[in-house]
């Protein structure tokens, strides 16, 4: 800092020099001829403190009083953000998107379109170690699997491209040093969010602790439920387990937590409460993106009246109760049966409702596995259905209810409060447990004019989907606060 007594205004106070040109006894004067800060003016950095204004010389020792102003204050830079896109990367492998990757997605294209330049990603590689990625593979690769989901999955050679810069990336993470995330954190002069919004690697407390240590970052973790905690019997033993740990996690590291909705936020809270201490959850709908590849099934449709069931084969799904039903729909109608289609892969504990699929020849020709489609082709199937099923028992967010009825299906769900927050009074509710409920509603909806189909299409011009700007306008207000 170069000051100037006369353009700045400011006093000194000089020693009274007697007439022999000497100061007087005691008094001292700067060594001007000794230069204590040995740089170039060019290598000294601009506006720095030059050496002698320091504790070893400080400008106002001795009888020179010269006021100097403190710098002023500078702002923070902006924060960098990490962007954790592991559960995408992996789902390049699979020929048909999963909900979670989804949402990665859509986290990766907000942020590459607008925070391009303080955007980072990371990927959990195949040994279990955080890496980061350099943006432009990154980019690239989140581009063509956008282009390959949305262009309805059919060509292989688009599956392939996906695939092979997904395994392009996992060898480029190999050939890493050890702790480039740690450095890359400890780099920066501002803060850093790091965002999770899948909950991959959660139940790793002393990897993301270190990440913490290493810098100011913050910890921003998306939460899609928490059903495993509170419905462990629904899931295998050792994913529950799993599960719990990582919101247990959650609950504690994280300095922000997001949520798909007020019930797995009042849930949360509720089961993990000491954990969360004062911190609430910020509620942040997910986005419906469906419309956007909505298109002609790429299955030939039935020519019969049909519904759809729509998620993975488990028991919480419910899928018993619906084949159940068909089966005494087949024993009352016969050949005039509506069809069933179920869309969704195989998952776990659902032996009852899988035997039912493949050994009951009474549900042949009327029930058909669809197993996982393109989003192109379930678009097309809601469209045309006599309305979706979905008795479940629980769910974290139901986000095939709102797709069901962006697409303009009717919807027969189960009165669970998720479904209710969702649907509003769209949807027409019952009783999960009520076979002869759902029963009496199957039949109802299969006619051709039926009253109560009618009415809830009607019902349904006042929908308004839940839109992926909705959902970034919170996600980038909590950012901002952070």
């Amino acid at each position: 800092m170069v000051v100037s007594p006369v353009s700045s205004g400011l006093s000194m106070s000089l020693p009274i020099m007697p007439r022999s040109g000497h100061p007087q006894e005691g008094s001292r004067m700067p060594d001007f001829g000794q230069r204590t800060d040995t740089r170039s003016y060019r290598t000294r950095r601009r506006g720095a403190t030059p050496r002698w204004i320091t504790p070893e010389y400080p400008i106002n020792s001795g009888p020179w009083t010269v006021p100097v102003s403190p710098d002023p204050p500078q702002s923070s830079p902006p924060a960098r953000l990490i962007l954790d896109i592991s559960r995408l990367v992996y789902a390049a492998w699979s020929r048909t998107p999963k909900g979670i990757p989804r949402v990665e997605l859509a986290y990766a294209e907000h942020f590459l379109a607008s925070q391009p330049d303080r955007l980072h990603f990371t990927v959990l590689d195949a040994f279990g170690r955080l890496r980061i990625v350099n943006n432009r593979p990154a980019a690239a690769f989140t581009r063509a699997i956008a282009r390959y989901w949305e262009g309805g999955t059919t060509s292989i050679t688009a599956h392939w491209r996906v695939a092979l810069r997904a395994f392009w990336i996992h060898i480029v993470l190999m050939m890493r040093p050890w702790g480039d995330i740690e450095q890359l954190v400890t780099a920066q002069r501002g803060r850093v969010h790091y965002i999770i919004p899948s909950q991959l690697h959660l139940e790793r407390a002393s990897l993301i602790r270190k990440l913490k240590n290493a810098g100011d970052l913050k910890l921003v973790v998306f939460v899609h439920d928490i059903l495993p905690s509170l419905l462990p019997d629904y899931f295998t033993e050792e994913d529950a387990e799993l599960y719990h740990r990582r919101m247990e996690n959650a609950a504690r590291l994280a300095d922000i937590i997001l949520v798909n909705s007020e019930t797995t936020s009042d849930s949360f809270r509720t089961r993990f409460g000491d954990e969360l201490g004062s911190r609430i959850p910020v509620v942040a709908p997910l986005g419906v993106a469906l419309h956007r590849c909505a298109g002609p099934a790429a299955a030939v449709l039935p020519q019969q009246p049909y519904f759809v069931m729509l998620g993975t084969i488990e028991p919480r799904k419910n899928h018993k109760l619906i084949l159940d039903v068909w089966l005494e729909l087949h024993r009352e109608l016969g050949p005039s049966t509506p069809r069933l289609l179920v869309v969704g892969e195989r998952g776990w504990k659902s032996r009852d409702a899988i035997d039912l699929l493949e050994r009951n020849g009474a549900l042949h020709g009327f029930v058909e596995e669809c197993g996982r489609l393109p989003d192109a082709t379930v678009a097309g199937l809601l469209k045309d259905a006599c309305a979706l099923l979905l008795p479940s028992f629980a769910e974290g967010y139901g986000l095939p209810l709102a797709e069901a009825l962006t697409q303009g299906a009717p919807v027969l769900c189960s009165d669970i409060p998720v479904f209710r927050e969702v649907g509003g009074d769209i949807p027409d509710y019952l009783d999960p447990t009520d076979g002869l409920a759902w029963h009496a509603a199957v039949v109802e909806y299969a006619q051709p004019r039926s009253p109560k189909r009618e009415a809830q299409i009607r019902r349904l011009t006042s929908w308004s989907a839940p839109t992926w700007e909705q959902h970034f306008a919170v996600v980038d207000s909590v950012l901002r606060k952070l």
